[in-house]
């Protein structure tokens, strides 16, 4: 009796994180909740590269859809709107009306920092968002002056 006493109890007392001791989920096979996994990891958020070759992503970027886009982005690469704001330094608020099409972003600036910041690639986002010395149009003859 002993054994079945010792299972019921175990049962009924939820498990704990071995850093923080809140209560795990039942679902949850770590020993360790997921904001600690999260706080403990040792790498920043990055944005994958390969994330501007999916089309839905290019697409709302070639339509200036930036609210899509983080979207898009959070969606296929699996990071907070946290990150986002770390990595672009755009405030995480912000973010979120950008997201639920609450604020628009019509700032110049600030739309040169969302594209720095998720490393957009210059061949699509032209040469007025991400000027290039590079460019063809950086070179083009002066017209002659009447």
């Amino acid at each position: 009796m002993g054994a079945a006493t010792d299972a019921s109890t175990q049962a009924s007392t939820p498990r704990r994180c071995k850093l923080c001791q809140c209560r795990l989920s039942r679902y949850n096979r770590e020993d360790v909740c997921s904001g600690c996994i999260r706080d403990n990891e040792p790498t920043a958020p990055s944005i994958p590269t390969d994330i501007w070759q999916l089309p839905d992503v290019r697409q709302a970027l070639i339509n200036r859809e930036f609210g899509r886009m983080c979207q898009l982005i959070r969606q296929h690469s699996r990071v907070r709107q946290d990150d986002v704001a770390a990595l672009t330094e755009l405030s995480q608020p912000f973010l979120s009306m950008l997201e639920s099409g609450a604020r628009k972003l019509t700032n110049i600036d600030k739309i040169i920092k969302l594209l720095d910041g998720l490393h957009a690639p210059p061949e699509l986002t032209g040469p007025m968002l991400r000027p290039s010395l590079h460019h063809p149009s950086a070179s083009l003859p002066q017209r002659p002056r009447s």
